[in-house]
């Protein structure tokens, strides 16, 4: 990591100035502007947890989002991808040196640097009225949000297994360049609860600022999907069942007439969090469709399309765009900007994920009918003339949950994750695998099955190790 933050912080913002460039400098420079100067009032924490959301926003949320299509059966590599693009990922020829799985690792870290820079600083600023007070606060909880937020990618996407004592990731709660070792998953996930709890009570439920409505900002219902997400990582049946009940009741989901306009950017229904896009950002979209050449590089797999009922299920439009016969392209990305095709708001937490998540908890539970009604209610506001299911056992309800996450949260940054966190195997049909060369099934025995720590790191930090199999 030294090696990683270090190359990040070279191109950070004047106003954040190098813990290891002050110590090198006897005497700083008179303009030099320090955390201690730029966190100084109210208004430069306000600047600073806006730049701190801006770290989050194109690269790291992209790179999750490609490198779990490329890696299961939701995508497939066209013909008509010429460009090489990714293929060593698609392929499963991994190694520490294989950008599309490892790049996340950087940039998050880049991204919780940043955050730990104004909660370095945030204690001695001055707030002397009521509303500065609360103010302070706020700012103070989406800090630690954001900060458990990304640790908890971190340890999904890099964790070597998802045991409590398998080798997860450094929790970075300092601004510091330094050579960390790996704990364990128990120890992140403790770290992450206890940040979350302390952002719960520091963001007010009410009063918060008219910017907050376009739902780019950490409320109180971001901080209960952060909760529901991590517990089912970590199966904590009861704490997911309790965060995604808390989301649910925040944020209802959408009808079938509004789920198309959450991917045009016209309505930010069931929309927990998200991560705004304007013109002059990354594209998400122009990662699986090439605008320049007119090229599909990565293709929704027939696998998941044959999941759908084409005509009755509202969300396959939205999720394929065809482009010729035959050319099955990503259209949850399309945007709904025709002058600027591919511009799409990236949809960290949605309300569906809740349902899922807790109609999951529930199963494991063996609340097998509360998981029921959490499935059928979800269905029934996605499919026309949807009928209620019932599910005999556990392992069928699961199932059920399981099949739902790859339709309902399709190229969102899931689908790998969820195989491995139950140990399930990647399996492409025939149809999907023409350019595969061979990547048709990979299990968790597969050495390439988790992904490595980047290459980078293990070479500046003697103390990070590796994943198994690298």
């Amino acid at each position: 990591m030294k090696q990683l933050i270090k190359l990040k912080i070279l191109i950070v913002l004047v106003a954040v100035a190098a813990a290891g460039c002050k110590k090198q400098l006897s005497t700083p420079a008179p303009d030099l502007i320090t955390e201690e100067k730029a966190f100084s009032d109210l208004a430069g924490l306000e600047r600073g947890i806006v730049g701190a959301y801006a770290t989050f926003n194109g690269s790291v949320n992209d790179r999750e989002v490609y490198a779990n299509a490329l890696y299961s059966d939701e995508a497939m590599l066209p013909s008509e991808n010429t460009t090489g693009r990714g293929v060593g990922a698609y392929r499963w020829q991994t190694d520490p040196g294989t950008g599309e799985v490892t790049n996340a690792w950087g940039d998050f870290y880049f991204a919780i640097d940043r955050v730990n820079r104004l909660l370095g600083q945030i204690d001695n600023v001055p707030a002397g009225t009521s509303s500065e007070i609360t103010t302070k606060n706020r700012i103070k909880g989406e800090a630690l949000a954001l900060r458990a937020y990304a640790h908890l990618q971190l340890l999904i996407n890099f964790a070597n297994g998802f045991g409590p004592d398998a080798l997860a990731i450094p929790y970075m709660e300092t601004s510091v360049i330094s050579k960390p070792s790996r704990l364990t998953v128990a120890q992140v996930f403790g770290k992450i609860r206890a940040d979350l709890t302390a952002a719960s009570g520091l963001i007010p439920a009410t009063g918060l600022p008219s910017t907050f409505n376009n739902r780019t900002r950490i409320t109180l219902s971001v901080v209960y999907a952060i909760q529901a997400r991590a517990a089912l990582y970590e199966k904590r049946w009861d704490d997911a069942i309790a965060a995604a009940t808390l989301a649910i009741n925040a944020m209802p989901l959408a009808t079938i007439a509004q789920y198309p306009s959450i991917w045009t950017d016209a309505s930010t229904n069931e929309v927990i969090w998200k991560l705004k896009r304007v013109a002059g950002d990354a594209r998400i979209g122009d990662i699986f469709f090439d605008r320049g050449q007119s090229i599909i590089v990565y293709a929704v797999s027939e696998k998941l399309r044959s999941t759908f009922n084409t005509t009755t299920d509202v969300r396959y439009a939205s999720l394929v765009r065809l482009r010729g016969a035959g050319r099955f392209s990503l259209g949850k990305y399309v945007g709904g900007d025709a002058a600027n095709p591919n511009l799409a708001d990236a949809k960290i937490f949605r309300t569906a994920e809740m349902y899922l998540i807790r109609a999951e908890a529930y199963a494991e539970k063996d609340q097998l009918a509360n998981a029921t009604a959490d499935i059928n209610t979800l269905l029934a506001n996605r499919i026309t003339g949807y009928t209620n299911q019932t599910f005999a056992t556990k392992a069928e309800v699961i199932n059920a949950v399981m099949q739902e996450r790859f339709k309902e949260l399709a190229f969102e940054g899931h689908r790998m994750n969820d195989l491995r966190r139950r140990l399930l195997p990647v399996n492409r049909i025939a149809a999907d695998a023409i350019n595969a060369q061979g990547a048709i099934n990979l299990t968790s025995a597969d050495r390439v099955y988790n992904w490595p720590i980047p290459g980078a790191e293990i070479l500046a930090n003697e103390n990070m190790r590796q994943n198994t199999g690298y």
